[in-house]
């Protein structure tokens, strides 16, 4: 913020709200809902100031303060909008009414502030128009600039406590990505893998955020879970995404079902595989992602492969895909502290959807391989 010039940074997003606040109310893990007015969209606002002395704010609608008050996050200044919640012998923040507008809330917090002509940098490309439109009115000597570029260098690097919850989602994923493969023993249907994943996660104390399930030729086009069953010597690919604390797992596999797959399959996944091997051997800090993305491409080609995409990976964390990217644009130059996925993937026509994807976190010496469960190509069923 300081190299910036900023003076107040406002975040919206679902991602950075909870990275700026260590909190999500549970049902904003998801798109925005419409208030019980019938008339709003849900938006949450984290205000912090450049300045370490003046405090933070957050502005949660009306219905979630007995969540914010059992998470109880470290911003203190809670500023309730949204429809008034009466109970019936019970008072809430909000019983002798709140603001409807959320810009109201907002802009009283920078006012009280005395941030109403100073810099601010919003979320651009999350804040809706309407609400965006309204804070310029109701600020209108302030000046406001895109927050991408701060919320970036912010959040590229994990701390401890980041890390650690990383390694928690990744462990979880491998005990889901375990269970999907020996569950293939009762031949179950696509979506009736999908629900062992969703289970297994939940089991380990996660949340479900979705997975991707191919069995065979279809997974070329279709890689979501439908009520196709196997059929013997197909490759199953599965790539699950799960959620701890905000945080996301990403990480796919494929095996086959019943027999080992015919000579098309192997040598897919033999290419897949040595990308995959090459990639984790070569990350490591002062790597430029393009390098690693090149790298990537090469190696797959020299297979006769094309890579499905043009990008190889990507950062994760409270967002399954953020920077850096590993893509020929993005020079970024790995450092200890990021947690990227390698994914290198490829669609073959006869065989189905081939990848695996692994978390990695960038170390002094290289990198610690956080998704561990086994490459090689093994049959279940």
């Amino acid at each position: 913020m300081d190299e910036s010039g900023v003076d107040l940074l406002l975040g919206c997003s679902r991602a950075n709200v909870g990275y700026l606040a260590d909190y999500t109310y549970y049902v904003a893990q998801g798109l925005p809902y419409v208030l019980e007015d019938g008339r709003q969209w849900s938006i949450t606002f984290v205000g912090v100031a450049r300045d370490a002395k003046i405090p933070a704010f957050v502005t949660p609608v009306s219905s979630e303060h007995g969540s914010i008050a059992h998470a109880d996050p470290w911003i203190a200044d809670r500023r309730f909008w949204g429809p008034k919640w009466t109970y019936s012998g019970q008072a809430s923040p909000t019983s002798g009414g709140a603001p409807a507008d959320v810009a109201e809330c907002v802009a009283d917090a920078v006012r009280e502030r005395g941030l109403a002509s100073g810099r601010i940098a919003i979320e651009i490309e999350a804040t809706p128009a309407t609400r965006y439109l309204r804070l310029r009115e109701l600020l209108p000597e302030a000046e406001f600039v895109d927050a991408a570029g701060i919320f970036r260098d912010l959040r590229i690097i994990k701390t401890e406590r980041e890390i650690a919850r990383l390694r928690e989602v990744a462990i979880a994923t491998d005990a889901a990505t375990a269970a999907a493969y020996e569950a293939l023993s009762g031949a179950p249907t696509e979506t009736e893998l999908q629900t062992v994943i969703a289970g297994t996660l939940v089991d380990h104390g996660m949340a479900f955020g979705w997975c991707s399930v191919a069995y065979g030729p279809k997974g070329t086009t279709l890689i979501e879970a439908t009520d196709r069953a196997p059929a013997a010597g197909e490759i199953v690919r599965i790539d699950i995404v799960g959620l701890h604390r905000g945080y996301y797992s990403d990480m796919s596999r494929v095996n086959s079902f019943s027999r080992r797959p015919d000579d098309a399959c192997l040598r897919a996944h033999a290419a897949i595989l040595e990308t995959n091997e090459v990639m984790r051997r070569e990350t490591g800090p002062g790597v430029r992602c393009s390098d690693l993305a090149r790298l990537a491409h090469e190696t797959l080609g020299k297979r006769g492969y094309p890579m499905l995409a043009p990008q190889a990976g990507h950062g994760i964390g409270r967002d399954v895909h953020e920077p850096p990217y590993l893509a020929e644009w993005d020079t970024t130059e790995l450092r200890p502290g990021m947690v990227i996925d390698l994914e290198p993937a490829m669609r073959v026509a006869g065989v189905g959807s081939v990848n695996i994807e692994d978390m990695v976190l960038i170390t002094e010496r290289g990198c610690d391989v956080l998704t561990r469960y086994p490459r090689d190509l093994s049959v279940f069923g």
